[in-house]
């Protein structure tokens, strides 16, 4: 079997063949392909590129200049021996599975693995399997490509990044890491700060590293923000471990064992040992 073209898309968009880069010319290009992606293995419409690449106001030649696009994506390939990379397929185009290594589904697969580590007790293993597919994440998800069809296709990716993120420090947390987790977790929250789980996160790390009073600002600025910038409160899960943490209780203490657990709508606390750690 013809070895795949290597694609990277959680970052800067790039291609490569057995590790020599693939010249994919301008952003007219790269948009395109960066679209042919985000669905790889499934047919896109002609008229879905053309608002990848202009939005609501494409040229009269807009189809055109697509397939022009896609011709000079499909010579470059070629010059790289690997000319099956672009299908021609109704409505549009397609990248076939077999011809493409995507990053962003070897990520996937590794922490569809990792999860996989956790539902069998396998911590340690599963750690490592979370930090090596999020060492795939080399920046935003095909980034400088600044369209709204692109941007929409994006998040699917960034949420699994934050979802790793989360069931990593999760997992890591109850392997008693919670002081290397704080400066991944202080630069989470800063980027996405209604997010109540990594915040709740944080708040343990810190709490458990005998920063409680560091935990509970934490609380306090994540609350602050909800109220004035949205008018709502923190989420009873948010609540409760503030709770916990000012009643001192004894998974919230520095060197605590286990992690939080959810059931039903409501925050437990539970102990847990080599044997599991259950997903918040």
């Amino acid at each position: 079997m013809t070895e795949r073209v290597s694609f990277r898309i959680l970052g800067p968009l790039r291609a490569g063949v057995q590790g020599e880069p693939v010249d994919l010319g301008g952003g007219r290009a790269r948009l395109v392909l960066a679209a042919l992606l985000l669905d790889a293995d499934r047919p896109v419409p002609v008229d879905r590129l053309v608002d990848a690449v202009w939005g609501d106001r494409p040229p009269s030649s807009a189809r055109t200049q697509i397939a022009i696009a896609v011709s000079g994506l499909r010579r470059a390939f070629r010059d790289a021996g690997r000319p099956h990379v672009i299908e021609t397929v109704r409505p549009g185009y397609r990248i076939p599975a077999e011809a493409a290594a995507l990053d962003a589904e070897e990520a996937a697969e590794r922490i569809g693995e990792a999860r996989r580590d956790v539902a069998a007790g396998r911590l340690e293993q599963a750690a490592g399997r979370f930090r090596a597919a999020l060492a795939l994440w080399n920046g935003p998800v095909l980034a400088g490509l600044d369209r709204p069809v692109i941007e929409a296709g994006a998040l699917r990716w960034e949420e699994l990044r934050l979802t790793a993120i989360e069931e990593a420090a999760h997992v890591e947390l109850g392997l008693g890491r919670h002081r290397e987790l704080i400066g991944e977790l202080i630069g989470t929250v800063e980027e996405h700060p209604y997010r109540e789980r990594v915040r709740g996160l944080l708040m343990m790390a810190l709490a458990r590293a005998g920063r409680q009073g560091e935990a509970l600002d934490v609380y306090r600025e994540g609350r602050r923000r909800l109220d004035e910038e949205l008018g709502l409160e923190p989420g009873r899960e948010l609540r409760e471990l503030q709770l916990g943490i000012l009643r001192d209780d004894p998974l919230v203490r520095p060197g605590a064992p286990g992690v939080p657990r959810r059931r039903g709508r409501a925050l437990r606390w539970r102990r847990t040992s080599a044997r599991g750690v259950r997903s918040c």
